[in-house]
């Protein structure tokens, strides 16, 4: 046993992920309470992977529990060691890192999305995960390609264009397409193309086929493995059309979805993954706060004489930070002020910004607006502005 400003503390012990855990959770804590006369319960556990999620939703609703906070997985993380010297894991030593930073006030309070923001944080990260997929299968496509047929990508600058698609289906491999001749070449790219170019194209494939330096073993194979990415990537894009097509009527379900569209270049998926990565805006008091749930509040590392260069943190949700990257590249191509912005940005005197750089400020200047409109329930005006 310890004390805890007065308090005994208890010994570790495990809950199983059930019903009957939960309840057992909840006597603990009622008798600990009870013992010790407290008024107030606050919870706290490491939001990291999946598991915790159950347990939270059922803490929240629980009578015992006051107050449900999590600690920052990187903090448990550096904080390991302070008492064994040690950088060894156990749940029990976790716990006990966990309730020690809690206890320092090193917490923050854990947002549950509810009702229509948790059907879009789920919906809006199921798109990424499949988004993230099909990025994967066309890269596995693309080194196909490089080794077989390196001299491809220099006809078909997108090799998942249609008529590059059918023509991977059939006739990957300069073996197969010299064997098979140019008419049949044309003959498929014509029929795929709408006529649009197929007689050169297939020209150019049918000549880099017979100059090819690809690797000429295990040709049959690989067209099996080309077939069932290129099928992946076909059923993965179904998937996704499926999952925009809810999206865009989740947005329009929200109070806030009309006002962001509103702004020329942001559209309803974009919409979506911002309100489902933020939930119910009305939650901040500043635009500054969803900067920082993003990990795109900025920081710098200086000693005596020296100053370090000021960097983003990085600390926070990742897709936020990607949507609100992407909102400025699109941003800037329908936007006239915003562009403006943009090139001052990068062309002034006094410290011009880089590219990335120059869009992560436009990005937060976006968010800013779209905090602004969704808080005060206003349409976007181009050349008014906003604070």
């Amino acid at each position: 046993m310890m004390d805890f400003h007065g308090i005994d503390l208890i010994k570790p012990f495990k809950i199983n992920n059930t019903m009957d855990g939960i309840k057992m959770l909840e006597e603990k804590i009622k008798s600990v309470k009870e013992e010790n006369k407290l008024n107030k319960v606050v919870l706290g556990m490491e939001p990291s992977g999946h598991y915790w999620k159950v347990l939270a939703w059922q803490m929240k609703i629980s009578k015992e529990i006051d107050y449900l906070v999590g600690v920052n997985p990187y903090h448990v993380k550096k904080s390991k060691e302070f008492d064994d010297n040690s950088p060894g894991k156990s749940d029990r030593k976790d716990a006990g890192v966990i309730a020690r930073l809690i206890r320092d006030g090193r917490y923050f309070d854990i947002y549950l999305p509810e009702d229509i923001y948790g059907e879009l944080r789920v919906i809006t990260t199921t798109r990424e995960q499949l988004v993230n997929k099909r990025k994967n299968a066309k890269n596995m496509v693309i080194s196909v390609m490089d080794e077989y047929f390196p001299e491809y990508e220099k006809i078909y600058k997108n090799i998942f264009s249609e008529g590059s698609i059918k023509l991977l289906k059939t006739h990957p491999f300069p073996k197969e397409i010299i064997e098979v001749g140019i008419e049949e070449i044309e003959k498929v790219l014509k029929k795929s193309t709408n006529g649009k170019d197929w007689k050169s194209r297939a020209q150019k494939i049918y000549e880099s086929a017979k100059k090819s330096i690809g690797v000429r073993e295990g040709q049959k194979s690989a067209k099996i493995k080309l077939r069932m990415l290129l099928e992946e990537i076909e059923f993965l894009t179904s998937q996704i059309e499926e999952l925009e097509k809810e999206m865009e009527e989740l947005v329009e379900e929200t109070e806030e979805g009309e006002y962001i569209k509103s702004v020329p270049g942001i559209g309803p998926i974009m919409t979506a993954v911002i309100l489902g990565e933020i939930g119910d805006i009305n939650r901040f008091k500043s635009w500054k706060e969803i900067r920082k749930l993003a990990g795109l509040n900025l920081y710098e590392i200086s000693s005596g004489e020296h100053k370090g260069k000021t960097r983003i943190t990085k600390r926070g949700r990742p897709l936020l930070r990607k949507i609100i990257y992407l909102m400025a590249q699109t941003t800037l191509k329908h936007n006239h002020e915003i562009r403006k912005k943009y090139e001052q940005l990068r062309r002034r005197e006094k410290n011009p910004l880089k590219v990335v750089q120059a869009l992560i400020a436009i990005g937060l200047k976006m968010i800013r607006i779209v905090f602004k409109l969704a808080k005060s329930k206003i349409k976007y005006e181009p050349e008014k502005v906003y604070v």
